[in-house]
């Protein structure tokens, strides 16, 4: 970050409420959009073409540190950013992401970057927190998307939107390097431009959507102040990761100088659609960037229950009430080991192994040790136990958890390296059970790629089996037992799209008595996918596609004692390990850090 930026830097409204959120939405009463008035007309006449080109970035008031030039962009003098860091190049924009101008700062104009979120009366904005606050000072205030340097308030692309309220968390006090900063997020309520229309009905919308993992890949607009003379929007595609200490992420690109405070970090962004993903935005720590103010290095908080709060009252035109100061969550995992250890896990099975009412995570490791991770019932693992510490154990290449014996306890079903295909029943932490071969060595089944249990074909026990092949063919395989692989049904010919699928589970969602394929595609999209009545398969996407994602080992179960298997766990390349509560047929659920990064 630059040193101006130190110190500070739904037609179904609540169908749109929970989109916009990623998880589950609060029933929030959208109220009456405010309407056309003359101070539309008056914000016109003010913000002139020169008015908004020599406002300044809200943070370059705030500071008397003289300007360090770094090389993050082209024609940018000075030191050099770290070996191997990316530069932000500059272009329009996107039409849902434009800049705040405020006439109130006490040095003269200012500005700071926005977007427009999805909501019900389509007329929010997202921007940091300190840059919400600044615009809650009166005067001239106005949100201009994708803003044209050059062009007066009348003549800019979408027109201009005047702020009719903003909406920040009351424990967010200031920019700070305090626990706080994980606050550093705001909304503002825009009244409708010259014409009456409402901002999103312009420019489309981005849906606010909770902070999927530490590490994604994202798209970060914003509107620097320095070595950008046509005030040009830059952009970055790069991956986030930890910042460790608090909840927030980072991400490292050259040329975000002052004036990208509250710039959006997107994903799966649709240029047709005008919408994608909102997981973050410039902000927190010091204002969203490290102490030496370096323009490479920018910080967002991570999008929880927190900014989903202050949405909904934002949505309701509810003044935010919060008790108490605020807390950061425990930056510790809930898994033991490390994620460099984890990176060696080849397999996940779930199951009530120990009997205690809560399901539990098996684990074969590259090594071929297999150990079970005892679940507490809240989303979290205690101590590694140790079932095998043998050999064979490397060869089995598609491992599954159900209930074929029938004693309601878990089987483990394995497809070895042979082509053999069997199972251990009932699995406990002293040890596994009888092994019965389904499939012999040789047989077709060296060629099932992905095997997963569930209740695909029943509501009582999971003992039905979805195979995907290496083909691409999808079978089903309904009441397995002992004696055999029961009734098989096609659900996808050879040669179909599921032969990019890479990793597959299988998840019962919250109002459904049957379980759904949870598949993770080969370009990193995630979709959940439910038997049709025609001996197919629907899906619904999750995830869109992000480089990032892959490859995974996942697995479903209950593991935050919700007495349903609706909770995703997946082991990310890098041994990040992540948990998804509550995971419904058409969203992901509330991600929760069991191994950091």
């Amino acid at each position: 970050m630059s040193p101006s930026r130190s110190g500070w830097t739904r037609t179904l409204a609540v169908a749109l409420a929970m989109a916009a959120c990623g998880g589950t939405a609060t029933a929030t009463v959208a109220v009456a959009a405010p309407q056309s008035t003359g101070d539309t007309r008056a914000a016109e006449t003010y913000w002139t073409a020169e008015r908004m080109a020599g406002a300044k970035p809200l943070e370059a008031g705030h500071t008397t540190q003289p300007a360090k030039p770094r090389s993050g962009i082209t024609g940018s003098p000075g030191l050099a950013a770290p070996s191997g860091t990316p530069k932000g190049s500059y272009g329009d924009g996107i039409p849902a992401v434009g800049t705040f101008f405020s006439s109130s700062g006490p040095t003269g104009a200012t500005y700071c970057t926005a977007s427009v979120v999805r909501s019900a009366g389509r007329n929010l904005v997202l921007t940091a927190g300190h840059c919400a606050k600044s615009l809650a000072g009166g005067g001239q205030r106005i949100f201009v998307p994708q803003y044209r340097k050059g062009l007066d308030a009348a003549h800019q692309p979408y027109g201009v939107f005047p702020v009719d309220k903003v909406f920040t968390d009351p424990r967010y006090t200031r920019n700070s390097k305090g626990a706080d900063s994980d606050l550093d997020f705001g909304f503002a309520r825009l009244s409708p431009n010259a014409q009456g229309a409402q901002v999103e009905d312009r420019t489309g919308g981005l849906r606010l959507t909770d902070t999927p993992r530490w590490t994604s890949t994202v798209n970060v607009i914003g509107y620097p102040g320095a070595y950008n003379p046509d005030q040009r929007a830059i952009g970055c595609t790069v991956p986030s990761s930890r910042l460790p200490g608090f909840r927030q992420m980072q991400m490292k690109c050259g040329g975000y100088y002052g004036g990208v405070s509250g710039g959006p970090w997107i994903t799966n962004y649709d240029a047709k659609t005008r919408t994608g993903d909102i997981i973050g935005n410039i902000g927190g720590y010091n204002g969203g960037g490290d102490t030496a103010n370096d323009d490479w290095l920018s910080y967002s908080p991570v999008y929880d229950g927190e900014i989903r709060a202050l949405y909904d009252d934002a949505v309701a035109d509810r003044t935010p009430q919060r008790s108490g100061a605020y807390t950061a969550p425990s930056d510790k995992g809930r898994l033991s080991g490390a994620a460099s250890t984890w990176t060696h896990a080849n397999h996940l099975a779930s199951g009530d192994f120990t009997g205690d009412g809560h399901d539990d995570m098996l684990t074969i490791w590259s090594d071929g040790e297999v150990t079970l991770y005892t679940g507490d019932g809240a989303g979290g693992f205690g101590a590694e136990k140790q079932l095998s510490k043998a050999t064979y154990w490397q060869r089995a290449k598609a491992v599954t958890a159900g209930d074929f014996s029938g004693s309601a306890l878990p089987d483990l079903m394995v497809r070895w390296d042979t082509g053999k295909l069997s199972y251990y029943e009932d699995v406990k932490p002293s040890g596994f059970g009888k092994e019965y071969t389904l499939a012999s060595a040789g047989s077709a089944w060296k060629d099932a790629a992905q095997i997963t249990a569930g209740r695909f074909n029943s509501t009582s026990k999971a003992n039905d089996l979805v195979v995907r092949w290496a083909d691409g063919k999808v079978t089903l395989h309904s009441s397995v037992t002992s004696s055999g692989l029961g009734t098989e049904r096609t659900l996808a010919a050879s040669g179909s799209f599921w032969k990019n699928a890479g990793a597959l589970t299988s998840l019962r969602p919250a109002g459904q008595d049957t379980s759904n394929v949870v598949v993770r595609w080969a370009d990193g999209s995630l979709g959940s996918f439910a038997l049709t009545s025609g001996g197919g398969l629907s899906g619904t996407r999750l995830q869109g596609p992000n480089a990032s994602w892959t490859p995974t080992v996942m697995v479903a179960g209950d593991f935050d004692g919700g007495d349903r298997p609706d909770d995703l766990v997946v082991r990310w390349s890098n041994g990040e390990t992540s948990l998804y509560g509550g995971t419904r047929s058409d969203a992901l659920g509330t991600w929760t850090a069991l191994v950091q990064p």
